[in-house]
């Protein structure tokens, strides 16, 4: 058994999941689990620091609540972690992931002589085809509204033409049945479909039929929810839809395709991955629908079938779903990075026997990153130059350093860098008349490596003394040679990564070591794809070494951008 999707029923005090078994689906329910931790000397449990803590379990969401209040004063484990997760690990970790019924589609709208176009947040247009591809049967099937100068005669002689093509005399009906055709779904997928289709749909369902018709578009009897995304610099509102998932193949490939590309647009793209393109027409798209209706049909068919022929060839939809599994999250999380890292460090982390920490709120305090160092290239004609390309940077770093929270012993307090930074952010100079104001956080750190502290003491230099702040308690003072030598000439077990945090390596830190389980894993992957004899076999092979690809650079974004609970 393998989940798609799940919802949280506070009212009913229960976990609403739906399954795919032996291609069918199965709605099932679980009853939440309530639990936390609070540290506790005399604790039965660990937590990630080695310290005991103890389980306070509670038999529903008030109670609960009621004892995270009381223990409010206390350091608290996991009284933050979502319950679909907890429920999720507990009963689908290490089970494969299901094969997902995907419905391809995309919409086609009519033009107002006066108004044009109408936006999703007011569909005052009809919608005059839509075309759906059903993985799961192999069946494209286009619905549409004739335009008003056709005769439904010649409509349908024009649908004769084409497989799966059916004519309707009135948008109601039509709408009605597209949302037939979605009820085995698991997946709804369209090009930029969070940003118009699903919008318009389920605001011109709303209009044309009912608001309570747009329940179709998700399970459990629910609406569609409301949600705000920023695109372009602008606010824009879409739906999500619940229990059968909505993924934008746009953003989808945005997200697993690492390279920039000029244009975004479906033509360009599947140019470039297939070789093939949408259909070409002189004119406006409601000329080529009033004055062309045959290619107007030809026209939808395309859009959608592009849409199917990318994911077979990339099968991007498999991969995230692959990462949902991997790592016992739902699907629409996967289009981010914190919330699968998140999970999987907690994965780690139990099955190690530890717990973790609830997440740190930074409420005014100033996390932000400078991002990684970029050396200046030196300008001219040079000698003996070399280029060296390490093996997952970032991750090596992490697992040679053993860099994780419970692995944190000190802190060099940056005294001196602070005050250079500052003074680059509160530079002011005139030039030419004009005021220009100081560098940015990011910019004041432009061309230096590692805090002024750390560079002192890999200089070893004895005449600048640095603080170490230490998670036991205290502080010293040394002098940067000193440093050097404890760290760097003695039988010391510690790490100094460039920020002046120092780290020990007496125990391994839950965050390197499973960099290090992925990483061994992936190049296992990577050698039974290249053992595979079949084209499915190394479609299977590569999909597996790409979720672990994936999960080895989305730690390292979830470091960089200290969102996730453990940085």
């Amino acid at each position: 058994m393998s989940y798609i999707d799940a919802i949280y029923n506070a009212d009913l005090d229960k976990i609403c999941l739906s399954e795919r078994i032996d291609g069918k689906r199965i709605l099932t329910e679980f009853k939440p689990k309530y639990e936390f931790y609070y540290e506790d000397p005399a604790g039965k449990y660990k937590n990630i620091y080695g310290s005991p803590v103890s389980k306070i379990k509670s038999r529903n969401k008030g109670e609960f609540r009621k004892e995270v209040a009381v223990h409010k004063g206390l350091k608290l484990f996991e009284s933050d972690i979502n319950v679909i997760n907890k429920c999720l690990e507990e009963n689908y970790k290490g089970k494969n992931a299901p094969k997902l019924h995907t419905a391809f589609f995309d919409i086609e709208t009519d033009f107002h002589p006066e108004k044009g176009f109408s936006p999703p947040s007011d569909p005052f247009n009809k919608v005059t085809a839509i075309s759906i591809y059903l993985d799961w049967s192999e069946q494209l099937i286009c619905l549409a509204i004739p335009p008003k100068a056709m005769s439904m005669e010649t409509a349908n002689k024009i649908a004769d033409e084409f497989d799966n093509t059916i004519m309707f005399d009135n948008e109601a009906d039509m709408l009605s049945v597209f949302l037939d055709l979605i009820d085995d779904a698991d997946i709804l997928s369209g090009w930029n479909s969070e940003g118009f289709d699903i919008p318009y749909l389920v605001n011109r369902i709303t209009r044309v039929l009912s608001e309570n018709d747009t329940r179709r578009f998700c399970l459990w009897d629910q609406l569609p929810k409301k949600k705000k995304f920023e695109r372009y610099g602008a606010e824009q509102e879409s739906f999500t839809t619940v229990g059968r998932v909505h993924l934008d193949y746009m953003q989808l490939y945005i997200k697993y395709t690492y390279q920039e590309m000029h244009s975004y647009a479906l033509d360009a793209i599947a140019e470039y991955e297939l070789g093939d393109k949408k259909v070409a027409y002189e004119g406006t798209l409601d000329q080529l629908y009033n004055q062309d209706f045959k290619n107007f049909i030809d026209y939808s068919h395309q859009d959608t079938l592009l849409l199917a022929k990318l994911d077979k060839k990339l099968k991007f939809l498999d991969l995230a779903n692959e990462v949902a599994h991997a790592n016992t999250v739902l699907l629409p999380p996967t289009m981010g990075a914190v919330a699968v890292t998140e999970q999987a460090i907690i994965n780690e982390a139990h099955e190690r026997g530890f717990v973790v920490p609830n997440k740190v709120r930074h409420d005014g305090e100033n996390t932000q990153a400078a991002g990684a160092y970029v050396a200046q290239p030196k300008v001219g004609i040079h000698k003996w130059i070399g280029s060296v390309d390490i093996n997952s940077l970032y991750p090596s770093v992490i697992r040679a350093l053993n860099m994780a929270p419970e692995t944190i012993i000190g802190q060099f307090r940056p005294i001196e860098t602070d005050k250079m930074i500052k003074s680059k952010m509160d530079d002011q100079r005139h030039d030419n008349g004009r005021m220009y104001k100081g560098s940015s956080f990011a910019g004041a750190w432009e061309g230096i490596f590692g805090t002024l502290e750390y560079t002192a003491v890999m200089e070893q230099k004895p005449d600048v003394e640095i603080v170490v702040d230490w998670v036991s308690g205290g502080s010293t003072t040394h002098t940067a040679h000193e440093l050097h030598q404890i760290i760097f000439n003695t039988t010391s077990d510690w790490t100094l990564s460039a920020n002046g945090t120092l780290f020990t390596l007496s125990k391994e830190g839950i965050i390197p070591g499973l960099l290090e389980r992925w990483y061994a894993e992936r190049k296992v992957m990577q050698a039974k794809k290249r053992d595979a004899t079949t084209p499915e076999d190394k479609a299977f092979w590569d999909k597996r070494q790409l979720v672990k690809k994936i999960g080895l650079n989305s730690l390292y974004g979830a470091i960089l951008n200290q969102h996730c609970r453990f940085f």
